[in-house]
């Protein structure tokens, strides 16, 4: 798993569709190879996101409501920043 900061944000950044959102595993598992553990990039997946979400780049979704990723738990989506932010 070689999966640098730069690769992981432009991962990131290609997977997110205006109208569509991306689930987090789904980039993880993008950028590990056959065999290994993508849950082990997961972390990464998520401290590159914040930093995205926070040069306005992207939003955090959870239960179909924009919310903020600092102290979020559980399960959330990414997408690109909506209208109304």
């Amino acid at each position: 798993m070689a999966a640098g900061n730069d690769t992981i944000r432009n991962e990131i950044v290609k997977q997110i569709e205006p109208g569509n959102s991306v689930a987090p595993r789904d980039i993880a598992q993008a950028l590990v190879d056959e065999g290994e553990d993508w849950r082990k990039l997961l972390p990464r997946v998520r401290e590159q996101a914040v930093a995205l979400y926070h040069e306005g780049a992207l939003s955090f979704i959870r239960k179909r409501k924009v919310v903020s990723p600092e102290g979020l738990k559980g399960i959330y989506r990414l997408s690109k920043p909506l209208a109304s932010e």
